[in-house]
């Protein structure tokens, strides 16, 4: 079977879900999510994204979120290596920590984001296992549940800072608190009788909207060079940094020549695992395109070597750390 399509623009929704390979958990225990929430958090003020709704279940998370840049593919590659990175170091392991790639379902403007919000919320008390109990019993599980955006929504905790809550509860009627009231019961209505999943009706495992909609984005995609063109020409008038000031910057810390860094066989790796995690991050560039201004690597391997920096990092391992490389870089 082909893989889903990614379709990315400007403004454009998401439901996102990732599992553990071979179903394992990726939450251990409750340090794992505050470090996912930790990272979920940095991710959407470096890459600028808005977060609607989320929930943390033991081997698969779910996210509701709304990208400002056409950027979902270095969003998503940034939080889910950072974590797999810590969470191997921490639990002493190797190896893939996801199955696969996660799954994204592009969703018409804002009137999927009431039912999925719902569908999310409701996950701590859905299945064969977590759906036992009686009413009242599942009611308690689900308010409990700590790692989820529900209790903020709901009125029964402090409204989280990274979560935009104003489009769901705008669907309610009423004003302040009393919209919370409603949206409680709204939710809470699926522990009464099952709900069915509005990602069932997805087209082409990617996209949820009307007719129009997946006409707009066949449109998308149909011209897929032209497309292609057309990114890059924003992406060079966006004001994002430029490539070639983040490599001369590294460079001179390091104290190599800019072309030494970008060479495919540099003598000071570390520099150029450095300057090419910077480049995809603060440059709107695909991997590929990195992969292209670096002497012509495989895009593969330009992930490879991200991944590794990062880790190095995170090691604490690195003469310049990323955190300082990016100030230098920002002129910060």
């Amino acid at each position: 079977m082909a893989r889903p399509l990614r379709i990315e623009y400007e403004g454009a929704l998401y439901h996102l879900t990732g599992r553990g390979n071979r179903r394992e958990p990726i939450f251990a225990d409750e340090q794992d999510c505050e470090r996912f929430l930790q990272l979920l958090g940095e991710s959407l003020r470096r890459y600028r994204v808005v977060l609607h709704a989320y929930v943390l279940m033991g081997n698969h998370y779910h996210l509701l979120a709304e990208t400002e840049l056409a950027n979902l593919g270095r969003w998503m590659h940034w939080l889910v290596t950072s974590y797999t990175v810590w969470f191997n170091r921490r639990h002493r392991r190797v190896g893939h920590l996801f199955q696969g790639r996660y799954k994204s379902i592009l969703l018409e403007g804002k009137d999927y984001l009431l039912a999925l919000s719902r569908y999310i919320h409701l996950n701590p008390v859905r299945g064969v296992r977590l759906g036992k109990g009686e009413l009242s019993e599942r009611r308690r599980r689900l308010r409990a549940w700590r790692w989820s955006s529900y209790r903020g929504y709901a009125g029964l905790g402090k409204a989280e800072a990274m979560v935009e809550e104003g489009l769901v509860l705008g669907e309610m009627g009423g004003h302040g608190n009393k919209r919370r009231v409603q949206y409680r019961h709204f939710v809470e209505e699926g522990l009464l009788e099952p709900i069915a999943s509005p990602l069932e009706e997805a087209k082409w495992q990617a996209v949820l909207g009307s007719e129009d909609f997946h006409q707009e984005m066949k449109d998308r995609l149909s011209g897929w060079k032209e497309k292609e063109r057309e990114v890059k020409a924003v992406r060079s008038c966006r004001g994002e940094e430029e490539p070639g000031g983040i490599v001369r910057q590294i460079a001179r810390a390091y104290g190599m020549g800019e072309e030494e860094v970008r060479k495919q066989r540099s003598r000071t790796q570390e520099a150029k695992g450095v300057a090419m995690t910077l480049v995809w991050e603060l440059c709107a560039l695909s991997l590929r395109e990195v992969g292209e201004y670096f002497d012509g690597m495989d895009y593969a391997a330009v992930a490879q070597q991200v991944r590794r920096t990062h880790l190095r990092d995170n090691e604490r391992r690195l003469v310049l750390p990323l955190s300082k490389a990016r100030k230098i870089c920002q002129g910060i």
